[in-house]
């Protein structure tokens, strides 16, 4: 009877070993998070042999805004005509019944800005799309910052920003290459 109470307390022992391991990897990953940024920046960028004006008047015109502008897992609802500073569009997502929504905030000839609500109760993302002449044609950057409003994971979440709106980014900013180029051929 001895040894199964030796056994016993050596699993014990084991499992309290493991557990304060565990504990101590937890709290020195949450006390990191505090030290961390929660702001963000994402950029991308890519050249299109078309003129400034050419691509503005795509890439707002309501019915091509869902052709290039990729939203993971979802799309974008078109409008007829040019959307307007303030026009509001929803944001239909597969399989959820949760819409977001985006609206135009301004215009100008090398430039437009966006906001995106992802989801009810979600902050907004304020998008900036500058059009910049190059020798290839224009440059067209797309741009986000801000701040992650996401409790202790939010810095964790800063650091994956870049990679996972970033891969968005290069997915509609190629599709806009691609339907821009084919129209001005």
């Amino acid at each position: 009877m001895l040894g199964k109470s030796h056994g016993h307390s050596n699993a014990i022992y084991s499992i309290r070993r493991v557990t304060r391991v565990l504990a101590l990897i937890i709290l020195l990953l949450v006390g990191a998070g505090f030290f961390l940024p929660t702001s963000y920046r994402v950029e991308r960028s890519v050249v299109i042999n078309a003129t400034p004006q050419r691509i503005l008047t795509f890439a707002l015109a309501g019915e091509n805004l869902p052709l290039w502008l990729h939203v993971q897992n979802g799309r974008l609802q078109s409008s007829q005509g040019e959307l307007s500073v303030g026009q509001t569009l929803a944001i239909d997502y597969q399989d959820k019944d949760v819409k977001g929504s985006l609206t135009l905030l301004s215009v100008t000839s090398s430039e437009f800005m966006f906001e995106v609500r992802p989801k009810p109760n979600v902050n907004l993302v304020q998008n900036q799309i500058r059009l910049l002449s190059s020798s290839d044609g224009t440059q067209v950057v797309w741009r986000i910052e801000g701040d992650l409003d996401a409790g202790f994971i939010g810095p964790y979440l800063a650091i994956f920003a870049n990679d996972m709106a970033g891969e968005n980014f290069e997915i509609g900013l190629q599709k806009l290459k691609n339907l821009v180029e084919s129209q001005t051929q």
